[in-house]
């Protein structure tokens, strides 16, 4: 029996280190940032099969968002989300956002060349997006495009 145990408890956390790495904006010693081995499909895949609770806090602690403001752009309550467990799965339309959100940082932090300074150009207010924060843009899809448009021209060296 403790064979078998043993046995699924890695499986498990397996799971859980392949979601935390979909999720979490990683960079190599040259400040590059990455998702190692993901494309469209495992994303797709990872959204209908949901996201834990678990990655989806460790996201948001790595991009510093507060409950509320997670909640907000994954279109959950507050109370909704902190009632699932830590190795309970979200739905997949959270996790489609909680992975959109993901690849939206990884984007900046490439562009900028770090987190720290995406996560300050995140939620400074900006001509751009009408003196609003990016980070205020993020309930929308339109919102998370639009932030990904400027990063392009940001990318191209196109400033408006």
């Amino acid at each position: 029996m403790t064979n078998v145990v043993s046995m699924i408890k890695p499986q498990k956390d397996r799971g859980y280190l392949g979601q935390e790495q979909a999720l979490l904006v990683v960079q190599d010693s040259g400040g590059v940032s990455y998702v190692s081995g993901r494309g469209y499909f495992d994303f797709i895949q990872l959204s209908r099969d949901g996201i834990i609770k678990k990655a989806l806090m460790n996201l948001s602690q790595q991009l510093s968002f507060s409950l509320a403001e997670i909640a907000r752009i994954l279109h959950i309550s507050e109370r909704t989300l902190q009632r699932y467990g830590d190795d309970e799965k979200l739905s997949a339309d959270t996790s489609e956002r909680a992975i959109l959100l993901s690849q939206l940082y990884q984007h900046g932090t490439q562009v900028f060349g770090d987190l720290e300074n995406f996560k300050e150009w995140m939620r400074t207010p900006l001509p751009a997006f009408n003196y609003q924060p990016p980070i205020s843009l993020l309930d929308t899809t339109f919102g998370f495009q639009l932030i990904q448009d400027e990063l392009g021209k940001i990318a191209h060296g196109i400033f408006a």
